[in-house]
């Protein structure tokens, strides 16, 4: 209940003294009271009745009652394993323009013990008709059909025992109708070239949404084929898994059945289907795939570089596995409302439209590179995912943690200029450091249950954690090792289910099998069973080191509690591959291993400096006493390229997160990060930016803020002068010139501000083309500093455009207004699907509440509606917790920790919980940063910049 409900509670009744209660009971004993009875035989009765309440609330707490009003036997939110389906065959018939969909499925299932019941997965589906027959077709009566929505599941009573061994077929005809949200079979929609809207019908099933399609045994180690028909009218076309089989007209008019060939066998979750009238392009791969990809017709264009990316990975995918891709085809298709990113179905990968088109005319490289990424994750995924798949949803981490750290070796591989590989420290490593030094995160290998719950653990933990442990283990046992323990494990698991212990078996076997001794699952158990990385404290004294590890928690008043779930046998030490660089070797690292302890060894005498965790290859912090970071700051501003790129990376991220931590004084990370006036990398500035500009906003309408935007400035000016405005260079300069430009401008440079608004004015004005790597500076600084036809302008081309990439940057851009009527127009458009689509409301809630002047009324928005929001992205969706987060990240004070903790108090989150406790925790960690850091920052600052020779550039008056 809110506090509002409390007020009105204890209006209603009085304060305890005076409740209607006690002035009855004292009425009771009165003289000449109607009921007089004595007071021990009054509280008798009394006591007795609350017993017999709490009786009932007992009753009713633990029976189940189904739909019908009658106890639902099985009280598991996992279905028995009494019986396994061996195939389905499904036929649809949906209607677009109704949203009715008709089904009929026959599940032929074989019976793992003997059971007298069948219970599968159902969620908002009428079944109309069952029945169960034996092998010999004899039917076997149903007693009850029972239905429990709680736990979505279908009970089936039956009159006579099913035999161990035995084969039986399940016959059910159903209706649903196609859903308003993103999960389940849904409509979508988009507009063609004339404006017309058309309808599409299409599928996202991960984790638990097939139920919602079709009555399912919806759990991941329950495989079996599929034979898919879908009815549709004759101007669309249908895909599936599987190639189509056959297309025949039905006993209705003008409506035709395609029939599927029949899947290989797969869980639930990977099942898809799309009725649409996209266009298509198509090709084949060396090994005799059939890649094509589907879009509108105003997008096909866009497509052929995700066919040409797509059908190379494919083949690099099946050498780089020794497996063969086992499907005669491979369909990529974009979506115009879609969840999440994307999802690896096997043979027919759905994808946003911005994860999917690329115009080379119109698109950034970030954008590029997206869609090469997360091409590269879903094909990784049909080996680790499809082919083999996890157990239960507790070893997500599988799945995810291989595509993610895949993904950048597939880019890689048809991108080989973009130094994919270092963008793995900032792209996965930086990220799951962060969020796994909260006392909210989690295990990579994590007990869940329901749908929340598995929902929830879509995150940075198991995808990009469990991408760095896999990098991290290939840094001690090299890339071929891991290739062949990869296959082992894909050979012995085809086509069924795998835990976390059957990798480290495979890995195992083959590392012993080449005289390499490790314990792979010692080692990476510490790794994947308990929450969180380890600190390791380095001091050096007279070339003796001495290395300590303990968990590293970045906010102090976390301690871990004893309480919390985790492997007692571990208690947070881990098998730590410590591995440094020192000035005699700056190229070649040294290993030692840490096993569960702490460690000491001697080095050379002439060492004049020591960096450990060498190439950031491994997932843990270092903290060094004052010599050691005196010494790594002198090299970085005598010679910073002694250090590679990563290593640059690597000191700014520890440094800059240490100081969040409260470990170290913040004039340790503005000492380093004085060298960045001569960094010419992407990844340095990248990892600064992140923390500089998040100090930036800590210290929002605090002294230090216009501060820190002057120092910042003085670090990028001779980049921002070397760099220039020509959309020109490798891949990386195009990355580093977009981030270095837009800081610019976000640090008050006239002549960026002045430069991006003229550009912003000639393509509004005089439909001047802007690189596309300029576009988002251009866009966001014409809006910030524009009128409100400049916004309006934005809107229409939102409402215009047919390039997805596009489209995405005014979303964007539109956010920066500083009008405050706009932006409380821009967040209630959120609402109207009709002007924002449901795929991207988190998007605009995010970006409105970077901007200064939208943080609250963002907020203030998802207070007043988060019933409409919460409906919208249905009962269990992981977009609801990146909401939170993204609404409550600019908060930094005790009072705003007051607000998110009282609304949220008696709110249901549904799978949001683990992400409003991280979200709470994360503005703890700001209130800290202001307690240890505000003055020092301020006082440092202070003197420095007294002593700088000021830039030629003045600053607007208003600076944000």
């Amino acid at each position: 209940m809110s506090d509002h409900d409390v007020d009105d509670i204890a209006f209603l009744t009085g304060s305890p003294n005076e409740s209607g209660f006690m002035v009855n009971k004292r009425a009771m004993y009165e003289p000449g009271a109607v009921m007089v009875c004595s007071q021990k035989r009054a509280c008798c009765v009394v006591t007795m009745g609350f017993i017999a309440i709490i009786a009932v609330a007992l009753i009713v707490a633990f029976t189940k009652p189904a739909t019908n009003g009658e106890e639902f036997p099985w009280t598991d939110v996992r279905l028995p394993f009494h019986v396994k389906p061996l195939d389905y065959h499904l036929k649809l018939h949906p209607n677009l323009t109704t949203k009715h969909v008709a089904g009929t499925l026959i599940i032929k299932l074989t019976a793992i013990e003997e059971t007298t019941a069948i219970i599968i997965h159902g969620r908002d589906i009428n079944v109309t008709s069952y029945s169960l027959h034996n092998k010999y077709g004899k039917p076997i009566d149903i007693r009850r059909f029972l239905v429990y929505p709680p736990h979505q599941q279908l009970y089936l009573e039956l009159s006579e025992m099913l035999r161990r061994g035995s084969n039986y077929t399940l016959n059910l005809t159903f209706e649903t109708n196609l859903r308003e949200g993103l999960d389940g079979f849904y409509l979508s929609s988009y507009k063609d070239s004339d404006g017309n809207k058309r309808y599409i019908a299409t599928t996202h099933f991960e984790p638990t949404s097939a139920r919602a399609a079709f009555p399912c045994f919806d759990e991941p180690h329950m495989k079996a084929r599929f034979h898919m028909s879908i009815i549709r009218e004759p101007r669309h076309f249908t895909l599936f898994n599987m190639p189509l089989k056959s297309s025949s007209p039905t006993n209705e008019s003008d409506l035709v059945l395609d029939t599927f060939q029949e899947s290989v066998e797969m869980s639930t979750y990977l099942v898809a289907f799309v009725v649409c009238d996209f266009a298509m392009v198509s090709n084949m791969t060396e090994h005799k795939v059939n890649v094509s990809v589907y879009a509108p017709l105003t997008m096909i264009s866009q497509a052929n570089y995700s066919l040409r990316v797509s059908s190379y990975i494919l083949d690099y995918y099946d050498k780089f596995f020794g497996v063969p891709y086992p499907l005669p085809k491979q369909d990529l298709i974009a979506i115009p409302d879609f969840g999440a990113g994307a999802m690896e179905n096997w043979g027919l990968i759905t994808y946003r439209e911005t994860a999917l088109m690329f115009d080379p005319v119109h698109t950034s490289s970030r954008a590029q590179q997206r869609v090469a990424v997360v091409i590269a994750h879903e094909l990784a995924h049909q080996w680790f995912g499809n082919l083999v798949t996890m157990s239960w949803w507790s070893d997500l981490w599988l799945n995810e943690g291989f595509a993610s750290f895949m993904e950048n070796i597939g880019a890689g591989i048809a991108e080989p200029g973009w130094a994919m590989e270092e963008q793995f420290i900032v792209e996965k490593i930086h990220p799951a450091l962060s969020l796994d030094a909260l006392m909210a995160s989690h295990p990579i290998s994590t007990p869940v249950t329901d749908p929340a719950q598995i929902e929830s653990i879509f995150d940075t933990i198991s995808y990009k954690k469990g991408a760095s442990i896999i990098n991290m283990l290939e840094s001690f046992i090299g890339r071929e090792l891991l290739k062949e323990g990869l296959r082992l494990y894909l050979e012995n698991n085809r086509y069924s289910n795998a835990a976390t212990d059957d990798l480290w078996s495979a890995l195992t076997e083959v590392t012993q099998k080449h005289n390499t001794m490790l314990d792979i699952k010692g080692i990476m158990d510490t790794w994947t069973l308990q929450a969180g990385f380890p600190l390791i404290s380095v001091s050096v004294q007279d070339g003796h080191v001495m290395a300590s590890q303990a968990r590293f928690l970045v906010c102090e008043e976390n301690v871990t509690d004893p309480n919390e779930p985790h492997n007692a046998t571990l208690g947070y030490k881990w098998q730590v591959p410590l591995t440094y660089i020192t000035n005699n070797n700056p190229d070649s690292s040294t290993m030692h291993w840490m096993n569960l302890t702490d460690i000491e060894f001697d080095l050379e005498k002439d060492v004049t400096w020591i960096k450990f965790n060498a190439g950031q290859r491994g997932f843990y912090r270092v903290n060094y006493d004052p010599e050691g970071w005196d010494a790594l700051i002198h090299v970085l501003h005598t010679n910073h390229t002694t250090l590679s790129a990563a290593d640059r990376a690597s000191l700014i991220d520890d440094v800059f997160t240490l100081v969040k931590a409260g470990t170290i004084n913040a004039s340790v990370a503005l000492e380093l990060s004085q060298y960045l006036v001569a960094e010419t990398m992407y990844i340095p500035w990248h990892t600064a930016f992140q923390h500089l500009f998040q100090w930036v906003s800590l210290s929002f309408n605090y002294p230090a803020h216009t501060l820190m935007l002057e120092y910042i400035h003085t670090l990028i000016l001779p980049q921002y002068n070397r760099i220039g405005w020509n959309d020109t260079g490798t891949h990386l300069e195009r990355l580093l010139r977009s981030e270095m430009l837009s800081a610019a401008v976000q640090c008050g440079n006239t002549e960026a501000i002045q430069e991006a608004q003229r550009m912003f004015q000639d393509w509004r004005n005089n439909n001047q083309s802007i690189p596309p790597n300029l576009r988002s500076v251009v866009y966001d600084t014409g809006v910030r500093y524009g009128s409100k036809d400049d916004w309006e302008h934005c809107w229409q081309v939102y409402n215009t455009s047919t390039v997805p990439s596009e489209k995405s940057l005014m979303l964007q851009a539109m956010a920066q207004t500083r009008d405050p009527w706009l932006v409380q127009q821009y967040l209630e458009y959120t609402l109207d699907h009709s002007k924002i689509r449901p795929q991207d409301v988190m998007t605009v809630l995010k970006e409105v509440s970077k901007n200064p002047g939208g943080r609250l009324p963002a907020w203030r928005m998802v207070r007043q509606h988060w019933t409409e929001i919460s409906a919208l992205f249905g009962h269990g969706s992981f977009t609801m917790g990146a909401i939170i987060k993204a609404v409550t990240s600019p908060f930094t004070s005790s009072f705003e920790l007051g607000e998110v903790e009282n609304f949220f108090r008696d709110v249901e989150v549904g799978p949001g919980e683990r992400a409003l406790a991280q979200a709470l925790e994360t503005i703890r960690l700001h209130i800290q940063w202001h307690e240890h850091n505000q003055e020092d920052v301020t006082h440092w600052l202070h003197k420095q910049l007294s002593k700088e020779t000021k830039a030629e550039e003045t600053f607007p008056s208003e600076v944000e």
